[in-house]
């Protein structure tokens, strides 16, 4: 098995800008990703990413496709690493492609949606049940459909599906919703019934989900619905790490002003970190950053 300068764990905006920079430097470095590209593709619109006025995510990723084949940057896509582990000097990565080894890691996976963990949520995923309204509200055109989850991400799915679902149940666990005000005003339309203090039980179904059971205020009760859209938030993609690494409340990776983990070797950039800002522009410079101080800690202990 070759051991290779760098590996760079992810390919989301925070592993392309380092995958870019590791090409530029010469590096002898391996990508391997589940996806290029990552929950950025997900995003509908971007108008804050700089010298690009508007585009989608997916479009945005695609223009990160095209410059790193300017620099023949091979992406290992649908490569799923299970298992980080430091042997003496070297990390060895364990992934659905086999096995791959490095000097160094940037680790850059980003996050996934998080679960409502209820008996019925894993049977119909993608069977009546969706984590991004963006990706699949036009599914359910015209039918009622239930929200879960009366915060940020929640309201704005809400609000992209008003002109497209016929009605909107709004599910908020806690007393009261989240959001700005502009989101909160818009909970007012007509198609929305917002049930606050309500927790989802149980999803039910036949081919397709079909039914929420439901608890409001200690009152247990059934919800039919044509379309489920679970949207209670994000959970960092950091189940892969060996014990060393230290974790926030959150599950992110800790690090530094340089990207450094507190394994040394590992650093880390974009939304798997405690870094508070999740943004594409934010974590396309945190992964280029993540490079080069990468760089100087292979120069001072590698060669």
């Amino acid at each position: 098995m070759k051991t290779h300068d760098l590996m760079i764990v992810g390919c989301g905006p925070a592993g392309c800008a380092a995958a870019l920079y590791a090409a530029r430097e010469e590096l002898d470095f391996v990508v391997l990703s589940k996806d290029l590209g990552g929950y950025a593709n997900y995003v509908p619109d971007v108008e804050s990413y700089l010298g690009m006025h508007y585009v989608s995510g997916y479009g945005l990723v695609s223009a990160f496709r095209e410059h790193l084949k300017d620099y023949k940057v091979n992406v290992c896509e649908g490569c799923e690493v299970r298992k980080i582990e430091k042997k003496k000097d070297v990390f060895i990565a364990t992934t659905s492609s086999g096995e791959y080894s490095a000097r160094t890691v940037i680790v850059a996976t980003g996050r996934r949606f998080r679960k409502l963990g209820v008996p019925g949520e894993d049977a119909y995923f993608e069977k009546g049940i969706s984590y991004c309204a963006v990706c699949d509200g036009p599914v359910f055109r015209n039918k009622t459909v239930a929200v879960v989850g009366g915060g940020r991400a929640g309201l704005l799915s809400t609000m992209f599906l008003l002109p497209i679902a016929r009605k909107i149940y709004l599910l908020e666990q806690g007393g009261q919703l989240g959001g700005t005000p502009k989101m909160r005003r818009a909970m007012k339309d007509k198609k929305v019934t917002t049930l606050l203090n309500t927790k989802v039980l149980e999803i039910r179904g036949d081919k397709l989900a079909n039914q929420l059971v439901i608890e409001t205020k200690g009152k247990r009760s059934t919800l039919p619905v044509g379309g489920i859209f679970i949207e209670i938030g994000y959970e960092p993609n950091t189940d892969f790490l060996p014990p060393e690494v230290k974790l926030n409340g959150r599950r992110e990776i800790v690090i530094n002003k340089d990207n450094e983990s507190s394994l040394s070797g590992l650093f880390a950039a974009g939304d798997v970190t405690d870094v508070q800002e999740k943004q594409i522009l934010v974590s396309a410079g945190e992964g280029a950053k993540s490079l080069l101080s990468a760089l100087c800690y292979f120069e001072e202990n590698c060669k």
